[in-house]
């Protein structure tokens, strides 16, 4: 278990000195009766690991299993035992990190799932706190925790069109076909292509082709490769055909395009 020993950063009553500040990382193969009609006086994260646990909170109490879990902030009453032969737990007290929970409008109590992701990093956090690390890593380590944490927690689930368009953005150098994009948000290519142009205006290959062409821009006047290369770079095999679909949807063939930016490179 870790416990946070610099005293000066853990007065709940000031404001927090750094961005964030790991108070306490633990957890109880036996976990005893918590009872707290004042809450707590740091933010507290805490989730079953084995057996059953009534949590009370807000005048109700609700039965937690394994992976389940109630997160509270600072002074908000709430309290736990087990309900059945035994209650292992894992937690994490902090201070700080008012401007992540603040952007997520995160309530001041609320019930999450302990999910792969969740559990990993907060071993790897309580490795660092373990080790020869210092407050300031710990902020450092503790805040990107937090963000992540409740990214996946609160921020919406990307639309297939969005993850669409992340595939597209993250491969566009290579030679993509609509049955490997569908793949990626689970459509055929017949649904993918119906989907895509009816919440988005335009075909997939249609947005493929602007992202080419946007990187091609970038290429062309930043970099010194030669426009062989750049078509390759963005996943046209055969120059004249790059050119041929530059020229289209620019007015200019690749050439004039970074004649007429000369000295962009430099001027950045």
């Amino acid at each position: 278990m870790f416990a946070e020993i610099r005293k000066d950063y853990l007065n709940p009553d000031q404001p927090c000195p750094l961005p964030f500040v790991v108070c306490n990382i633990g957890e109880s193969e036996s976990q005893g009766p918590i009872s707290r009609p004042k809450g707590f006086h740091f933010h507290h994260a805490l989730w079953v690991t084995k057996g059953q646990g009534v949590f009370t909170f807000q005048g109700k109490s609700v039965e937690l299993g394994p992976g389940e879990g109630l997160f509270c902030k600072k002074g908000i009453p709430h309290g736990y035992e087990r309900s059945g032969s035994s209650l292992s737990t894992r937690w994490i007290t902090f201070l700080g990190g008012e401007g992540a929970m603040d952007y997520y409008r995160v309530p001041d109590l609320f019930l999450f799932r302990a999910t792969p992701a969740l559990v990993s990093s907060t071993e790897e956090l309580d490795r660092l706190c373990a080790g020869s690390s210092t407050v300031l890593s710990r902020s450092a380590a503790g805040y990107l925790w937090l963000t992540e944490w409740l990214k996946n927690e609160f921020e919406p689930s990307s639309t297939p069109a969005h993850l669409v368009r992340q595939y597209l953005e993250n491969h566009f150098a290579q030679p993509l076909t609509l049955e490997e994009i569908g793949a990626q948000v689970h459509m055929s290519r017949y649904a993918l292509c119906r989907y895509y142009r009816d919440t988005q205006g335009i075909t997939v290959m249609e947005q493929l082709k602007r992202i080419r062409i946007a990187k091609a821009k970038q290429f062309l006047r930043y970099a010194s490769c030669s426009i062989e290369e750049v078509a390759l770079l963005c996943g046209y095999d055969s120059p004249s055909y790059f050119g041929k679909i530059f020229r289209e949807e620019t007015g200019r063939t690749p050439r004039e395009y970074r004649s007429s930016h000369a000295g962009s490179a430099q001027k950045k």
